[in-house]
């Protein structure tokens, strides 16, 4: 998510964030939270941080309404319920990460409306 974000907003991010970003896949190893949404969550906070983000509530509202969104669209923002319900053995969970970049492309796009 957050490399397609990367090249889709011109983000100019290098490759140490993707980096650090590389444990929040699969639910951070232990089907938990969804990486997917992970990965959204770091893409907003590139487009809508400007010092800190605890200080700044534009990205804290973006954020929770990517999160509440992506779980009312998709159910659930645990990955192995995920899983169990949309990752396919061919595509894996490409299905999961598209939903939630068009979830995400909407918030984003509600939020610089607002700018």
């Amino acid at each position: 998510m957050l490399l397609g974000g990367n090249e889709y907003y011109n983000l100019n991010l290098k490759g140490e964030t993707f980096k650090i970003m590389a444990g929040f896949g699969g639910g951070a190893g232990v089907e938990e939270f969804c990486g997917a949404i992970s990965g959204g969550v770091a893409v907003l906070g590139a487009l809508f941080t400007v010092e800190r983000g605890y200080d700044e509530g534009e990205v804290k509202e973006a954020t929770k309404e990517f999160v509440e969104s992506f779980r009312e669209e998709l159910s659930s923002t645990n990955c192995k319920t995920l899983k169990n319900n949309f990752r396919d053995e061919k595509l894996k969970c490409s299905p999961v990460v598209e939903k939630g970049a068009a979830i995400l492309e909407g918030t984003i796009e509600k939020y610089r409306e607002q700018e």
